[in-house]
């Protein structure tokens, strides 16, 4: 055995260094105070890595359940939205009459862009006519895309992301419809979860119809 300060042969029995007087410490001793040091190192490197492993699972199954605990309540407002939508278009039909008489010929024979002359009332009943169309267009859309999301029908979520970037610009209640929207439809994760509700409804849809 050789010291571990100077490195001088140690006498066999001696407890000190004859040399550098550096305590002599017997070699099973020291392998073990080591080994034990060692183990208890790659334990708190365990628990470590369990802990955040743990963290990472725990976030991970919250992104994993965000379709599947939203996806119910998002289709229901994507309803309530068409509906409204389609209901403005028939107040606007029904008391726009009433109020508005430049809108009492709007419906007849001749509408605007197809034909009659041309002046203010003629742009006024033009402007609501096309408005009319754009609520319309957007009411069934949004009811389509309440049936798609409620049937979890693969194409409903590229449609609602397509129409929650688009009710972006209806502030205020568009603008929280739609970061709402894209907040449950946008990630990755939100896609893979809701191509396996589509996959897995689907499968039950087949197997109840060739029973």
């Amino acid at each position: 055995m050789y010291s571990d300060g100077c490195g001088s042969q140690l006498t066999s029995g001696g407890q000190f260094c004859t040399k550098c007087g550096k305590p002599i410490v017997p070699s099973g001793v020291a392998s073990a105070s080591a080994t034990g040091l060692a183990a208890g190192q790659n334990a708190r490197s365990t628990g470590a890595y369990e802990g955040s492993a743990g963290a990472y699972d725990a976030r991970s199954g919250a992104a994993e359940g965000r379709v599947r605990g939203n996806i119910h309540r998002l289709a229901t407002l994507w309803m309530i939205s068409g509906i409204l939508r389609l209901a403005g278009i028939g107040w606007m039909m029904v008391f726009g009459r009433m109020f508005f008489p430049q809108m009492r010929g709007w419906g007849g024979p001749v509408v605007w862009p197809f034909g009659g002359r041309w002046g203010g009332e003629m742009l006024f009943q033009g402007g609501l006519f096309s408005l009319g169309i754009i609520l319309g267009i957007f009411g069934v859309l949004h009811l389509l895309l309440a049936w798609g999301l409620f049937e979890r029908e693969r194409w409903a979520r590229m449609l609602g992301l397509v129409l929650g970037f688009l009710a972006l610009v209806r502030f205020p209640l568009g603008t929280a419809l739609g970061i709402y929207t894209l907040w449950v439809l946008l990630p990755e994760s939100s896609g893979a979860e809701y191509e396996r509700l589509a996959r897995g409804d689907g499968q039950m849809n087949s197997a109840a119809v060739s029973s």
